[in-house]
């Protein structure tokens, strides 16, 4: 589920463990230049409990694919739609 107000991506939540995953990128940063403008996120509640930075989107999706089974190639090219162009570069 993609959050506008966040910029992030919402995966696998667990009503049993009450956790999940997020994919958030950091639009700012990446107009400044700065690395790591993905960021992986576990949250709780709405509350991020864990975070891992990733210099691109190739790396946060392997994060992701650490927690729970992910066709990275699948996903890559679903996520590319959701980047501002400007930010694909980033990517």
């Amino acid at each position: 589920m993609f959050d506008a107000t966040e910029n992030a991506i919402r995966y696998k939540w667990d009503p049993r463990t009450w956790t999940g995953f997020k994919l958030r990128f950091d639009a700012e940063g990446a107009a400044k230049g700065g690395h790591c403008c993905f960021h992986v996120e576990d949250w709780n509640c709405r509350t991020v409990t864990s975070e891992w930075p990733c210099e691109d989107l190739d790396e946060a999706l392997e994060v992701l694919n650490h927690f729970f089974t992910l066709d990275c190639k699948k996903e890559r090219e679903r996520l590319n739609s959701w980047l501002p162009a400007e930010y694909r570069d980033a990517a």
